[in-house]
């Protein structure tokens, strides 16, 4: 008669999965290289340009534009008035060419009049193809005389729907040209352009041409003039001019920002006074020289400057002008796979200008790849935030909130992985208690892991690590009571693991199981939900009852052969003593035959199972006795 050897089965090892750090590609590189930038926009365009509609979209131009009895202007003038009012009446009824002759003729009499100007212009509009160009020349000044409200409103809508039928052609045949002469495919576009000053894409597209062939002067002045008169593409027009400032200012300003960023403030100033006097007037650098001289003795080497006392467009353009330069550097060291050197780059720039965003950016970047600093890579990554150009910037502060609770969760999903390994296949009451310890730490530090999650799958994953503790804890109580039942089992068998040879011993073992089945039932009623525990003791209650008919049985065998040697010593003294001791002693011995006879027949009768062995001896001892009593 043995046990088990079994140790307790947990339900689970690893129940709860560690976050995954969210993968970053960098999608978005500032553009430094303006022949790559002029090309990829000029395709852009290109592809995107509709053929020129064929009829008007507005309104106002799809019903006659006059009527023959009404006039837009306050003053016909001294003489022409007949001619005026026939070329009205001409255009009322779509006779083009006639009312252009009429307009010529009066227009040569009264050369600056608005509305003449404006009909003439209307009716090349009308005649279509090469007229409209013209069209377009007369309305220019047209635009800028602010004429009588009526007339300005004809002359907006006019002027709308010649910039949407002729500006894509204009691209077109910039896009055709540029390749094989840049000049001539530069002039007819600013010719164009200086037509339709509100078209901020071609003041873009035009001065990434002019620092495409090297004009960058020219270049800045086109992309200023366009972020301030351009209704369309204004942002993209104004970044623009403000790179190409940065641009030639750059080399100007170079040697000051060594000495800003060397510690000598003093110096930086002194070279900035030094500068090309048609630069000293630049508004970059009067902040860069204001910057200096508020940062003045108070500012000692080795420690950040103060942020500049600046509005943020001037002071990110402080920024670029002193970093820029060697941010891309960074950048470059970054794309080539070279992140420790670029973060010595970087970390040096940050002690200097914290507030610059597109530096922040790409300092969280590198941090991140890098697997280092993860609060100092979230704070640089919210400051980059803050610049509306950053457009990857929301995405990286995503993707490093979700590396930081990477770095707090894991950690404890990967202990309690690692707590669960150390009773894989099964425990013993010992390694449970150490497993409860491990678990209880474990939770306790479940307060602070919510705190540190910011996205619900980080938060998720709390839930289900706390889920999962207090399952595996409520299993493991269940467990001890399971494995400290069957160490008792293991008692119990251990002290018949030499046989059992009295009807004594049986007994008390059998008690002893009988006791320890009371137990496993309790213990089986108080059992968890989980099915683990139960399985378990229904396990050991099945063990117990085998073990407990075992018992029985080997009492049955233990009183059976005790009959028999009974018998057999009293067959042995009868035959081997005198007849005459034979006869004196027959009624004694009837007597123990007679008692030996009546146990024969209880054991025969009784319900627990007998081995067939015992069956036989019983049978064949009964058989003999009754023999002898007859």
């Amino acid at each position: 008669m043995t046990g088990t050897g079994r140790y307790y089965n947990l339900q689970e090892i690893g129940s709860v999965r560690a976050l995954r750090t969210p993968a970053f590609e960098l999608r978005e590189v500032r553009e430094d290289n303006l022949f790559a930038e002029h090309d990829r926009r000029l395709q852009e365009l290109a592809l995107g340009a509709p053929e020129a509609p064929a009829g008007p979209r507005t309104p106002l131009l799809l019903s006659p534009l006059v009527d023959a009895s009404v006039e837009m202007s306050l003053d016909l003038g001294d003489d022409g008035e007949d001619l005026l009012a026939d070329a009205r009446t001409n255009i009322a009824s779509g006779t083009y060419d006639v009312a252009l002759e009429l307009l010529d003729e009066y227009l040569h009499l009264v050369p600056g009049h608005q509305e003449a100007r404006f009909l003439r212009a209307f009716c090349l509009f009308r005649l279509g193809d090469e007229h409209q160009t013209e069209a377009l020349r007369i309305l220019r000044p047209l635009r800028d005389e602010n004429p009588a409200p009526e007339l300005r409103d004809r002359v907006r809508e006019l002027r709308g729907e010649l910039r949407r039928r002729l500006t894509p052609l204009e691209i077109t045949a910039y896009a055709d040209t540029v390749g094989r002469d840049p000049a001539g495919a530069l002039d007819r576009i600013g010719s164009y352009l200086e037509l339709v000053p509100e078209e901020g894409t071609l003041s873009y597209l035009l001065a990434l041409g002019l620092a495409r062939v090297g004009d960058l002067e020219k270049a800045l002045e086109t992309a200023e003039k366009g972020a301030a008169e351009a209704d369309t593409d204004v942002q993209n027009v104004a970044a623009l001019a403000r790179r190409l400032r940065l641009v030639l200012l750059t080399p100007v300003a170079e040697p000051a920002v060594r000495a800003f960023l060397s510690g000598s403030v003093r110096h930086a100033r002194l070279l900035l006074a030094g500068v090309e006097p048609r630069w000293r007037d630049d508004p970059v650098l009067k902040d860069f020289d204001a910057y200096l001289a508020d940062l003045g003795n108070a500012h000692r080497h080795g420690t950040a400057p103060p942020a500049p006392r600046l509005p943020d467009d001037r002071a990110e353009n402080l920024y670029s002008l002193i970093a820029e330069s060697e941010t891309r550097y960074a950048s470059e060291l970054m794309q080539a796979g070279r992140l420790e050197e670029a973060e010595q780059v970087l970390a040096g720039l940050m002690s200097k200008i914290p507030g610059f965003r597109w530096l922040n950016f790409l300092y969280a970047l590198c941090l991140y790849q890098l697997g280092r600093s993860p609060e100092q890579a979230a704070a640089c990554a919210e400051t980059a935030r803050r610049d509306p150009t950053l457009t990857q910037a929301p995405e990286l502060v995503k993707a490093i909130r979700g590396w930081q609770e990477a770095v707090a969760v894991n950690p404890a999903v990967e202990e309690y992985v690692s707590a669960m390994e150390s009773v894989a296949g099964g425990a013993s009451v010992e390694r449970l208690t150490a497993l409860r310890a491990r678990l209880l730490a474990l939770r306790a530090r479940l307060p602070s892991l919510r705190r540190e999650t910011r996205t619900e799958a980080g938060a998720q994953v709390v839930r289900q690590l706390d889920e999962a503790i207090t399952d595996r804890l409520a299993e493991i109580a269940d467990a001890v009571v399971v494995g400290d039942l069957f160490q008792d089992y293991e008692r119990v068998m251990s002290a018949a693991g030499g046989g059992i040879t009295s009807v004594a011993q049986a007994d008390r073992l059998a008690a002893s199981l009988d006791l320890l089945a009371r137990r496993i039932k309790d213990a089986r009623t108080k059992a968890g939900r989980g099915p683990s525990a139960r399985e378990q003791l229904d396990g050991l209650a099945s063990q117990v009852a085998a073990r407990r008919a075992e018992a029985d049985r080997v009492k049955t065998a233990v009183e059976v052969a005790g009959l028999v040697r009974r018998f057999n010593s009293l067959a042995e003294q009868r035959s081997g003593a005198p007849t005459a001791v034979q006869a004196g002693d027959f009624l004694r011995m009837r007597g123990e035959l007679d008692g030996i006879l009546r146990e024969a027949r209880r054991l025969r009768r009784g319900k627990g199972p007998l081995e067939p062995r015992d069956l036989r001896l019983l049978d064949d001892l009964i058989g003999a006795i009754t023999k002898v009593l007859r």
